[in-house]
């Protein structure tokens, strides 16, 4: 009886020092760089969707790809750039940057939800539009179900086809139950989502120069990672347990619009995934962006510009 006493008094000290270290956490998060810029909220059903709108003429829907640190930030540059020619709309996804982070178990068609509806309700007409990453198999569901909704499309670096038939086990069961404990989810998103582990991802994994990373970037991916005081922790745990991915074979090999593929020239999956998304549709066109990896639209900035101009 003695030992069990010991014992929850030790667990609930330790329960106490980490809601102290999370408290301190959130006190020292300076904000997150996106809200420093302009933007409008679409009051989506689910929750509110930050986006920005610039620019006049045809209209050009530019989507982030999704992580928990990820925002629409990673497009602000290209941006600036295209709305001189379009009417260019950034948004960021649900659990992401400036938008509301539901805490909830975040699926594929959770955002193909979310994607129609903006282009629906905020758009109001068919766009074109350049999508990157995991993000890429949203839109492919969303135009299959909905042929009106967009004009080319332009995939960036997406995902394996192989990855994205991953479906949730009991191991994805667990670690949403882990997330979801209050103090101790919140602090396993912490320490997943801190300073140093944000810089190692981006300097090894998603930058071919790891020169280019410079603090404003890490700081922008560590604000966004930190934005909803812990809520982010929702997402990670659907990323991670699988729960976004989804077999996109059938609308891809349905899909009639103008599309591409563009590839960081040292995306090391990059020919394996142009050969296995060619294999079901072979009208997809294909470019790769010299001297970058996943984000050639930050590390390659001119020539992601071009080929999107070329495109579009």
């Amino acid at each position: 009886m003695k030992k069990s006493k010991s014992l929850l008094k030790i667990s609930a000290a330790a329960l106490g020092v980490l809601h102290c270290i999370n408290k301190l956490i959130d006190s020292t998060v300076s904000g997150n760089t996106a809200a420093k810029s302009s933007g409008k909220y679409y009051h989506w059903k689910h929750g509110d969707i930050f986006y920005h709108v610039s620019g006049e003429g045809t209209p050009l829907l530019l989507i982030h790809d999704l992580n928990a640190f990820s925002s629409s930030y990673e497009w602000k540059q290209i941006a600036k750039a295209l709305a001189g020619d379009y009417k260019v709309y950034t948004v960021d996804l649900i659990g992401c940057g400036k938008s509301d982070r539901p805490c909830i178990t975040y699926t594929n068609f959770f955002y193909v939800q979310m994607i129609s509806d903006f282009v629906k309700d905020v758009i109001g007409e068919k766009t074109d539009i350049a999508v990157n990453g995991l993000s890429s198999s949203f839109v492919l569901m969303a135009n299959s179900l909905n042929d009106k909704l967009f004009g080319k499309i332009m995939m960036i670096n997406p995902k394996k086809l192989s990855v994205l038939k991953n479906t949730p086990n009991e191991r994805s069961r667990i670690l949403l139950r882990l997330f979801d404990l209050p103090v101790i989810g919140k602090s396993a998103y912490y320490i997943a989502a801190n300073k140093t582990n944000i810089e190692y991802y981006l300097t090894e994994k998603v930058f071919y120069n790891p020169f280019e990373v410079t603090p404003g970037i890490v700081k922008a991916y560590y604000d966004n990672a930190h934005t909803s005081k812990g809520n982010g922790k929702a997402l990670l745990a659907s990323l991670e347990g699988n729960y976004l991915n989804v077999d996109i074979t059938q609308s891809l090999k349905n899909t009639s619009n103008d599309m591409m593929i563009v590839n960081g020239m040292h995306n090391e999956y990059k020919d394996d995934i142009v050969a296995s998304y060619r294999r079901i549709n072979e009208n997809i066109e294909v470019d790769e962006i010299s001297g970058s990896k996943l984000l050639p639209q930050i590390e390659a900035y001119d020539e992601m510009l071009e080929t999107m101009y070329r495109f579009f």
